[in-house]
């Protein structure tokens, strides 16, 4: 099989590149990866792996045009902005996306009805979407005052910790959870702890997923991660999800984490990781792997 990778010049790429590279070298797979990006200096990158290939975004819409490879869920972008590349998504369940997946306000209301009953709570979603935000105290003239159209308006909440899950599914029972607690910089992983794959978090998740999707479709199918937090009075809160592997997810693959393996049907090798718990760079999972 032949999958492209789009936007690859971001963390994400780098992820489904070393996810690619370990399953291959560790089990012989006849893949070929695709990494695909709109900088016409990307692809003059030389790969360190011989069924790894740098292109450009136009090779790759035109590998897709003429049935030659499919999307890997890596970064959902290109595939919502261009009919190629989304023509090409829908014909498979890992890659699909339908817009109301990025409408925050309507996934949020759809989340709501099935998890009252759940340990992670969507924050309360206001019914306007377009608003204006004044202060609630003394100003003057129209300072601090924000006009905003087409938003998605939530409660605050006061966040004590912050959570990725990287999850893949197999069927409606079988799905292997990967929970990290994360702080971030500029949207992007900084520091990470590696949660038990089998503790509380992971329950918890695991119980939300299955009461929003029993059956292995729709939002919380095959490829997913989500985002978490919880507040100082230990309340769990879902934040959003992607329908694909988070950015920083390769720092899972110490724990056995493979998402091409699972599109090859094949089981998870999951690991004891002795980094499990402990605050560790980004960068330093890297410098594991090595």
């Amino acid at each position: 099989m032949n999958y492209i990778v789009f936007e690859s010049g971001s963390r994400a790429g780098l992820s489904a590149e070393l996810f690619f590279e370990e399953y291959v070298n560790s089990t012989g797979a006849q893949h070929q990866l695709f990494l695909s990006d709109l900088d016409e200096d990307f692809q003059h990158i030389v790969s360190r792996h011989p069924k790894v290939h740098l292109i450009h975004d136009c090779q790759a819409f035109k590998m897709l045009e003429n049935g030659e490879a499919v999307i890997f869920p890596a970064d959902e972008l290109t595939r919502q902005s261009n009919p190629v590349a989304t023509e090409a998504a829908s014909q498979q369940s890992f890659s699909n996306i339908l817009p109301s997946y990025y409408n925050k306000k309507q996934m949020n209301e759809f989340l709501a009805q099935y998890v009252d009953k759940c340990a992670i709570k969507i924050p309360e979603t206001f019914a306007l979407s377009n608003v204006c935000v004044k202060p609630n105290s003394m100003s003057a003239g129209s300072r601090n005052i924000q006009f905003l159209d087409n938003v998605c308006v939530v409660q605050k909440i006061d966040i004590a910790h912050e959570f990725v899950v990287d999850i893949l599914r197999y069927d409606d029972d079988k799905m292997y959870i990967f929970p990290r607690e994360v702080t971030l910089k500029n949207g992007y992983d900084r520091f990470i702890k590696l949660l038990p794959l089998d503790g509380e978090l992971a329950a918890n998740v695991s119980e939300f997923v299955k009461a929003v999707c029993p059956q292995n479709k729709g939002v919380f199918s095959d490829i997913f991660h989500l985002q978490l937090c919880q507040d100082t009075k230990d309340q769990l809160y879902y934040i959003e999800f992607s329908k694909r592997i988070s950015g920083t997810s390769c720092v899972n693959i110490v724990t056995g984490m493979s998402p091409f393996a699972m599109l090859d049907g094949v089981d998870q090798d999951l690991k004891t990781s002795p980094i499990d718990g402990h605050w560790l760079r980004f960068e330093d999972f890297l410098l594991n792997m090595q």
